[in-house]
């Protein structure tokens, strides 16, 4: 399909055609009735004038009579004929006394009311070569009180000349109009058309498989700037979930093929040789001991999966997030007691945040988990839900060895364990579900230096303090 034909079918230009068909019979309705008005309005100018002129004969003729009437039509004859301008004074008899006429028009009877009628004129009677066309003219005439016929006519040529040239310059505008709005249907459907065809290749090679292309995205900020920015996010969002489920892959291969291939092996040597009852349910222990801890990092992972994919958006609330802590921290005070750590629980004022229940009860309960792991016998740990300032948060604080800063983002990442024994248990996933919970309720996970220990917080931002007065259990 050629450049035109793509251009032509544009929803701008099909418009554009549109609102010219509107604007052809508007504005030609309007350039009609403007060419009637003036028709009308020259017609007005011309019986006006003819009027006067003759109503000046008239009072001649009253003032000096027949011979000063014939004197004054003679001088105007002179010239009258060649600006269109015809008199005619026959007497009683009907022979010619005063005029450039040649003759009476032949209506029959001719109105001689002294009121202007339009009536047929001959070229006959018309002295000059210039007016060979038969024609109707205004003609005003009547009756002198001594029976003489006194006639004054206009020729119409030079009206006619002037409509049509209204006529003209009025056709002339429509055509302009008709010009200008093609032109700017064209332009517009051409720029429209580019920035289309922009965002459609950028959607081609994506389809390739470049999810790294964006829509193009101009300083205009039209609707077409905002449509991309849309689509990049959305393609932002698809390209990290891509992201994810690579690292996933890959994790799993990676983290994964230890335990199941010593899983295996340790099946395959049991069965090397005959061995006792004893022996065989030891060796099936140890197994189903290794398949829980497989289902737990798979489980792990899924729960990050979903936290990240946003997947549980809709079961959102409000959550007093001070209950919240309260009601966790009762569920670890016994794990608390047996790692010999005491726990201090700051959440007395009411504070409500947007989210899911559930979700926050786990992204504290694996913040504190972290905290028993690493925290040493007669350390604490601190947790706490307050107002902050712009929002609220949640924070677990202890007295362990804490994070270094520049390993501080990396624990967030899959799999990652700072351990370099591997004698600490966990699967590396702890923090990156809380991270990407954290992230699924509009929040941040913020590490820091507890001085000693590290001190982990969840910030919401926007959130509002509950008033006192109100009662929590209402959310």
């Amino acid at each position: 399909m050629s450049d035109f034909s793509r251009l032509a079918r544009t929803t701008a230009v099909r418009i554009a055609l549109r609102y010219v068909l509107i604007y052809v019979l508007l504005v030609g309705a309007a350039l009609a009735v403007f060419y009637w008005a003036t028709g009308h309005y020259v017609d007005a100018q011309l019986y006006a004038g003819m009027e006067e002129d003759f109503q000046s004969l008239r009072d001649r003729y009253d003032r000096d009579g027949s011979e000063g009437l014939a004197g004054l039509m003679r001088s105007r004859s002179e010239s009258a004929a060649t600006e269109g301008r015809f008199y005619l004074l026959v007497d009683k008899n009907g022979r010619t006394v005063s005029g450039n006429l040649l003759g009476l028009p032949p209506e029959d009877p001719l109105p001689l009311d002294a009121k202007v009628h339009v009536v047929w004129v001959e070229d006959d009677i018309i002295p000059l070569a210039s007016y060979d066309d038969d024609a109707y003219w205004p003609v005003i005439g009547t009756v002198l009180p001594d029976g003489s016929r006194l006639v004054v006519a206009r020729s119409v040529d030079n009206a006619e000349a002037l409509q049509l040239y209204s006529l003209y310059a009025l056709l002339a505008l429509l055509a302009v109009i008709v010009f200008l709005a093609l032109t700017m249907g064209l332009l517009i459907g051409s720029s429209i058309l580019k920035r289309i065809d922009a965002i459609s290749n950028t959607a081609h090679h994506i389809m390739a498989g470049d999810l790294g292309q964006r829509m193009p995205v101009s300083a205009r900020g039209d609707e077409f700037d905002t449509l991309s920015q849309r689509l990049n996010q959305m393609l932002e969002r698809i390209e990290q979930l891509l992201k994810g489920m690579r690292e996933i892959t890959d994790n799993v291969a990676h983290d994964l093929r230890s335990p199941l291939t010593r899983l295996r092996n340790r099946l395959e040597v049991t069965l090397l040789q005959r061995r006792d009852e004893t022996e065989y349910r030891a060796a099936m222990q140890d197994a189903i001991r290794d398949a829980e801890s497989l289902l737990r990092t798979f489980n792990a992972l899924l729960q990050v999966s979903q936290a990240e994919a946003g997947t549980v958006r809709a079961a959102m609330t409000r959550v007093d997030a001070a209950q919240l802590v309260r009601e966790v921290a009762e569920l670890y005070a016994p794990a608390m007691e047996d790692a010999a750590l005491q726990l201090q629980v700051d959440a007395d004022q009411p504070v409500t945040v947007s989210g899911n229940r559930n979700l926050l009860a786990q992204a504290i309960g694996n913040l504190l988990d972290n905290a028993i792991k690493f925290t040493p016998a007669g350390g604490t740990v601190r947790l706490r839900a307050a107002a902050a300032p712009g929002g609220s948060e949640i924070s677990v604080s202890d007295t362990g060895p804490g994070i270094p800063a520049p390993d501080r983002q990396r624990v967030t990442e899959r799999f990652v364990r700072l351990d370099p024994t591997g004698a600490a248990r966990g699967n590396g996933l702890g923090l990156s579900l809380v991270d990407a919970i954290a992230r699924q309720h509009g929040a941040t996970l913020l590490l820091e230096d507890n001085e000693p220990g590290l001190r982990a917080v969840i910030r919401f931002q926007g959130c509002q303090q509950h008033r006192p007065d109100r009662n929590p259990a209402a959310t």
